[in-house]
Parts: C-alpha cells; sequence; structure tokens
C-alpha cells in the first residue's frame, strides 16, 4: 500500500472517525524508503491538524523514546499550554453565557467583571466552581495533571498571573525541567514525572484536550535510530538492545492499554529492517509481534486497518479512491463496537471485547470463584489462598480469559492487577512484580492512583482498621516496623497532603530513608518508638505486599488479586533467573517452602493465577533439561542458598507438570456462536450488515484467535470492496525459547537504596 493511499484511510476511518469520536489505537506504519519516512510523518501530522487534532512528531534520534517519561516530556516541550488553557477558560465562559473576548491578551479579572456586569469577587467564585465541577471533579485525569490544569486555567484572568513562579514551575514540571519539587508544594504537586505516572498523564492530556472540544492527539514516533539509522548529526542518539526491548515494552503497553485510552492515535514509523533485524527488529521482543503481526492475512491485498502496514510504491493503487473513502467515512459507525473489534486485531482483549464475547472458561472460572472466597475469608480463618496456573498456546484465549476474570474481581469488590512478565517485569524479581503491580492495580469503580485512593478510604474508626492497625503495630510480627511508623504518621497528620503522599509512595516503593522518618515522628510529638531492621530489597517488597494487600482490606475491599500474564518468558531467561523464577512461581500459587513469606496468601486476601503456554513443560522441562539439570547445577555449588534454592526451584517445577489448568480449545458450536457475534459486533461498529464469510471451513484452526483474525480482515477488506475475493492465508508464530542475555534486567539494583535501611 502506497503512502497517500494509506494516509487517505488513516484521515477518513479514524481521523475523521473513530478516533475523534474518542476513541483510540496505535498503528505500525513499516516503510522501505527514508523518504517515505518523512512523508508519512509529515503526511500524518499534516492530515491531523487539518482535523483539529493536537499534533506531536518524537524521533528517536533526538528523544529516548523507550523512556516513557522522557516521552511525555517531549510531548510537554511541543505543546501550547497557556494557548489550550486559555482555550478552556473561553469554553467555560461561553458554556455559562458569560462574555469573553477571542484575544488573550484582553482579558483580566477586572476587564471581565466590567464586560459580564458583575464584580470581581462573583466572577472569581464563579470559574473556580466552573473549573471545580469541569476539571478537578473529572476523574478521567490524574489528581496531578487536574491540580497543574487548573492552575494554568486560571493564570489566563490575571495577567501578572502569566508569568508567576508557580505558572513557570508547572511548565517546567511537565517538561520535566523542574530541580525543586518544592515550587509546587503549595499546589500539592509532590512527584515528578515518572515513569510510574507518565502513561497516565498521557492519558490525562489527550482527554482534557478533547475537553477543550479538540478533536484528540496524534503522537507519531519515528524509531528508524532503533536500527542504526542515526543520521547525519553528530549528536544522534543510538540504542543498544536492551533499550530497544524496553521501548518495544512500552509500546506493547500503549496497545494493551489503549482501550483506556480517549482520543489518542499513537502512529509508529519503522524502517524495513523492523521485520528482519534479528537483533534489534520485532523478532527480539515477541509480546509486541504478537499483537502486530499480520499472520493472518490476505494473500494479495493488505487490510488498510491492521495493526501493522507495510508501505510500498506499487503502480497501482489497491483499492479504488472513490469507493474507498465512501464506505471508509461512514457516519454510522458506532466507537464502542469500533474499540471491540481495534482490540480484536490486534489480538487484544479490552473489556468491551470480553463482555460481547463471554468466556467459555467453566473450569476456570469456577476454581477462580472458589480462590476469591478462599482469599476474602483467609484473614479471619488463617488459612492460605491457593492460586491458580493455567496454560494454554498462543491465541488459544488466556489474555481474553484473564480480562474476564479481572472483571470478576472487581465485580466481587477485590484490587485487581494484571501483570504481564517482561523485561522490564521479571518473575524473579519480587521488587519489580511489587512495582508493576501497585502500578497496574484497578479499584472497583475508580480510576487513578490505586494506592492513593485505598488509603483515602481508611476509615480510621472502623473494626476492619482496629484489626489492621493492630497487626501492623504487632510486637514480633510479620513485618518491619517502617510499616508501622509509617501508618502511624498517616494516621496522626492525614490532614497534610505533602507526609501523606510521602507515607503512600513509600508503601509504593518509593524512598523514604530512617532518618526522615524519625524526622516526621518527632514533628507530631510521637512518644511510640519504632524498630527497624536492616531489610533486603527482596523481603522489602515481599513486606510490602503483605502490608499493601492487608491495607487494602482494612479500606473495606475484599483483597488483592494479581493476574500474571506471559510468564512463558520465563524459557528465556538465564540459568539463574529461570531457577529464581521456578521458585517465585511456587510463591504465588502458594507452594513455596523454606522461605520468609513462604506463602504471600496466608491470612492476607492476596492471590494470583498465572498464564503459561501449554507447550513450556515439554520445551522447557523436557527438552531443555531444567527439570533435572537445574536443580543438579545448583546443588554443585555447596552453597546453602543454592541448596534451599534448589529445593524451590524443584517445587515450582513440579506445579507446571502437575497443576496447571488447560484452556477448553475452539469447538464447532463455540466457534459459531462467536462468528455471529462477531459479525454483529462489525455491523454495528461500521453501519453495515457483514456478508456470511467461509473462513470457518477454510481455516480449521485450533486458535480462536486465528478464526477471529479471518473474519475481521475478511469483512474489512469486503468493506471495501464487495466484489473481492478474499484469500485468508495463516502463517505461524512459534514460541521462541532461547536464552537471551538483554532480558536481564537491573533495575532492582537502582531500587535497593530505596528499600535498605538508611540513615
Amino acid at each position: 500500500m502506497s503512502p497517500q493511499e494509506w494516509l487517505k484511510v488513516l484521515k477518513a476511518a479514524y481521523l475523521q472517525g473513530f478516533i475523534r469520536r474518542g476513541g483510540s489505537s496505535v498503528k505500525f506504519v513499516v516503510v522501505e524508503e527514508a523518504e517515505d519516512t518523512k512523508a508519512v510523518v509529515s503526511g500524518v501530522g499534516a492530515l491531523a491538524r487539518e482535523e483539529d487534532f493536537v499534533t506531536i512528531e518524537a524521533d528517536s534520534r533526538t528523544t529516548k523514546v523507550q523512556l516513557i517519561d522522557l516521552l511525555f516530556q517531549e510531548i510537554a516541550k511541543q505543546v501550547d499550554w497557556d494557548a489550550l488553557a486559555f482555550v478552556c477558560i473561553q469554553k467555560l465562559f461561553r458554556e455559562n453565557d458569560r462574555k469573553i473576548p477571542d484575544e488573550r491578551e484582553a482579558c483580566s479579572w477586572g476587564f471581565l467583571a466590567s464586560l459580564n456586569n458583575c464584580d470581581e469577587a462573583t466572577l472569581q467564585r464563579d470559574v473556580n466552581s466552573w473549573l471545580e465541577r469541569s476539571l478537578f471533579q473529572d476523574f478521567e485525569m490524574s489528581r496531578e495533571f487536574r491540580l497543574a490544569m487548573i492552575q494554568l486555567c486560571l493564570s489566563q484572568l490575571d495577567p501578572s498571573g502569566r508569568q508567576s513562579k508557580e505558572v513557570s514551575a508547572i511548565q517546567a514540571w511537565l517538561r520535566g525541567e523542574l530541580k525543586q519539587m518544592a515550587a509546587l508544594k503549595k499546589l500539592l504537586i509532590f512527584q515528578k514525572v515518572t515513569r510510574s505516572n507518565a502513561r497516565d498523564l498521557i492519558a490525562s492530556f489527550a482527554h482534557w484536550v478533547r475537553l477543550l472540544g479538540k478533536s484528540g492527539v496524534v503522537l507519531t514516533i519515528d524509531i528508524s535510530a532503533f536500527m542504526g539509522k542515526k543520521g547525519t548529526d553528530p549528536k544522534s542518539l543510538s540504542y543498544s538492545p536492551s533499550a530497544v526491548m524496553d521501548a518495544y515494552e512500552m509500546l506493547r503497553q500503549f496497545i494493551d492499554g489503549s482501550d483506556d485510552m480517549e482520543g489518542l492515535l499513537l502512529v509508529v514509523v519503522t524502517p524495513k529492517a523492523f521485520l528482519t533485524d534479528q537483533r534489534l527488529g520485532l523478532n527480539r521482543y515477541e509480546a509486541l509481534k504478537l499483537r502486530i503481526w499480520d499472520d493472518v492475512r490476505d494473500k494479495t491485498r493488505p487490510n488498510p486497518f491492521a495493526p501493522m502496514i507495510r508501505i510500498t510504491e506499487q503502480a497501482e493503487p489497491f483499492f479504488e479512491e472513490s469507493r474507498l473513502l465512501t464506505r471508509v467515512g461512514s457516519r454510522k459507525d458506532d466507537v464502542q463496537h469500533q474499540r471491540v473489534i481495534e482490540s480484536l486485531r490486534a489480538g487484544v482483549p479490552s473489556p468491551g471485547a470480553v463482555k460481547a464475547l463471554g468466556c467459555p472458561q467453566p473450569t476456570v472460572k469456577s476454581k477462580f470463584q472458589q480462590m476469591l472466597e478462599d482469599a476474602q475469608a483467609s484473614i479471619h480463618k488463617g488459612w492460605t489462598t491457593k492460586g491458580l496456573l493455567i496454560e494454554g498456546g498462543f491465541g488459544t484465549g488466556k489474555s481474553h480469559l484473564l480480562e474476564s476474570l479481572r472483571h470478576t474481581a472487581l465485580e466481587s469488590r477485590f484490587v485487581c492487577s494484571k501483570v504481564v512478565i517482561s523485561k522490564e517485569t521479571p518473575l524473579y524479581s519480587p521488587t519489580l512484580m511489587f512495582r508493576a503491580a501497585v502500578g497496574a492495580a484497578d479499584i472497583p469503580q475508580k480510576r487513578g492512583d490505586a494506592l492513593a485512593e485505598v488509603a483515602a478510604d481508611l476509615n480510621f474508626k472502623s473494626p476492619q482498621y482496629a484489626e489492621f492497625y493492630e497487626w501492623v503495630h504487632r510486637q514480633g510480627g510479620e513485618i518491619d516496623g517502617r510499616f508501622a511508623a509509617t501508618l502511624f504518621l498517616y494516621e496522626r497528620m492525614v490532614n497534610d497532603p505533602e507526609l501523606s503522599h510521602r507515607m503512600i509512595r513509600f508503601w509504593a516503593g518509593d524512598p523514604l530513608t530512617d532518618a526522615e522518618i524519625k524526622r516526621y515522628l518527632k514533628s507530631c510529638d510521637a512518644n511510640a518508638s519504632y524498630r527497624f531492621e536492616r531489610v533486603s530489597p527482596m523481603e522489602m517488597a515481599l513486606q510490602r505486599f503483605k502490608f499493601v494487600s492487608r491495607l487494602m482490606i482494612a479500606a473495606g475491599y475484599s483483597g488483592w488479586i494479581l493476574l500474571i500474564d506471559e510468564a512463558e518468558i520465563v524459557g528465556r531467561y538465564s540459568f539463574k533467573q529461570r531457577a529464581q523464577s521456578y521458585a517465585e512461581l511456587a510463591r504465588w500459587l502458594g507452594r513455596l517452602e523454606a522461605s520468609s513469606f513462604a506463602d504471600l496468601g496466608y491470612k492476607s486476601g492476596l492471590a494470583a493465577v498465572m498464564a503459561l503456554t501449554d507447550d513450556f513443560q515439554s520445551a522447557i522441562l523436557e527438552e531443555k533439561g531444567d527439570r533435572e539439570k537445574v536443580p543438579e547445577k545448583l546443588r554443585e555449588t555447596g552453597s546453602e542458598t543454592d541448596l534451599v534454592l534448589a529445593r524451590q526451584a524443584e517445587q515450582g517445577m513440579r506445579l507446571i507438570e502437575c497443576e496447571r489448568i488447560p484452556l477448553v480449545g475452539p469447538y464447532d458450536q463455540l466457534i459459531e456462536d462467536i462468528y455471529h457475534k462477531i459479525r454483529g459486533i462489525h455491523g454495528a461498529a461500521y453501519g453495515w450488515d457483514p456478508p456470511q464469510v467461509p473462513t470457518i471451513e477454510r481455516l480449521s484452526s485450533t486458535r480462536m484467535r486465528e478464526y477471529v483474525k479471518g473474519w475481521i480482515t475478511e469483512w474489512d477488506l469486503k468493506r471495501l470492496d464487495p466484489n473481492q475475493k478474499v484469500e485468508i492465508e495463516l502463517t505461524e508464530i512459534k514460541q521462541d525459547y532461547s536464552e537471551d542475555i538483554e532480558l536481564e534486567n537491573s533495575q532492582e539494583e537502582v531500587l535497593q537504596p530505596a528499600l535498605t535501611e538508611s540513615s
């Protein structure tokens, strides 16, 4: 497909349709020549501006796009925040039947009060009330972003305030240029832009832009530098294989989280080496490849709606332009149904897709329901909550099942975290697992910072809190005195937003030294003394899991459920990391022996479900020989630590062999039912009557994903050209279990200072 042809589809289907109306999508565009890269990037930007989108262009040569905090900061540098804030103020005035000029320079409180025949005090009260309703109470945006935008909006009506220290500090904070957070203390913003909050800030920005009446945000990222395409500038960035994998992981997260975004189109432009380079290309990161690869496709024509498009300069267009634009530009489409189809094209189970299609795994769902009941009762009954291990091949519905289980857990008032095992979140590291679990936590009927919301729900006079407080302060208890001290401080100084924030961030894994805790205790005249032991990073992470889970119960929730996906990446770890991962698997399933915190589910309301490929046992435990080699090599060292790890790894491997629950594969009636459901969704999404397609008979697949992608591909192409003959072909994506040293993560070393005793 030529750049021009694809851009026309993008404009009609996405910029004028899906994204403008609140959808979100990630598209990969593979180009053959560097000139095509420039044409696509500039073309996307030009079309987006025509349609009143805010446009951002990020280039991997100049921005470290693998770091999401730096990506957000690049976005912030390209945004005219004052102009957008003034648009917000104008919109509020006009919605409330007040007059305001078009020129920002003419605006001031005094002038606007005179223009609207009222006094300044009344006008200020009204504006504050409007901002309270429209911004501060809009929980689709993060708290920090809401507070920052309110301040920027107010500054538009104060000529002296437009250049104030607070306004300058806010914009510097957004751009990552603020050195001291103390400048924003009065505004109740305490945290810099980091990897933990950058994604929420991007989602908040896209949502806010749409509130202003604009169409949304279009972000293009040129990742040519990943393949060594540095350009002529000697300062151009280069990327190690590890950095490239970090970037692919970030992009995977964007795809998986697209259903939580609004009005955001992310276009990733890549050179053709992206498809072929074994060291730096897509093949290096399977989790991303599984989401965008055109493994189910027509033999002759590309699907212009697919997650990945290959750009060529063929002489003949694939589609007649008049027919293409007429059919793509239908206004009968439905955004919610389109969201479902977009997620299914990428093989990502969105909440909408799970709700629409159901989940035909009765055995797992029954066992999961029992697990929830056990977890909820574990504190008072004093028993262990056993986790579940499910297995299925690629495309058989593991992720779909986990999304269904997430919905069930939330309905039962559990906090739920879906954690994808990756380079960024390795199974062998409790520290990084905890970070990921807290960052991904979903709260029933709420959005935003999960731990902050949980803490805000605490009722210090409730029996649940009293029980929790006693457990935390118990002498010789399960957790370190730092948790008792910080809980004491949070309760005593809950009206101090800065201190409360520091305590919550410590619970979430951020640094807080012993000296700081003691200083805070002294400031509130605490008579109690707390003992702080030396605690390893791993031990502290395990303690945090216990503490946070019981904190959730004290706040009125049922417990904490972790849904751990793509655990098969363990097979690509080095020997020692595989051994540690097997031990951690046993811990999460509640079967680990000979270890402190062997059972995180004991009296904690914490439980986990782990998903694994169905060939892991044969490929890794048997063919690679881990079942015998791992414990054998560990015991050869003679070290007591390795002897313990050998026993623990054996426990994990036995669980893989004996306790995994296989998924139900596609059977005729199920295939038929899903076919009719998706046909109805596709029809509702695009305002047409999809024809019957014979893909069911042709594919004869054992993977539901291939059926679904085959149907959608055929309907997509038939919608563009009803007379076209579609021939679906499949290419198999095989799981790669070869060891990859780049999967080793050094982040835990970085985190250690935050987790050890310091003075």
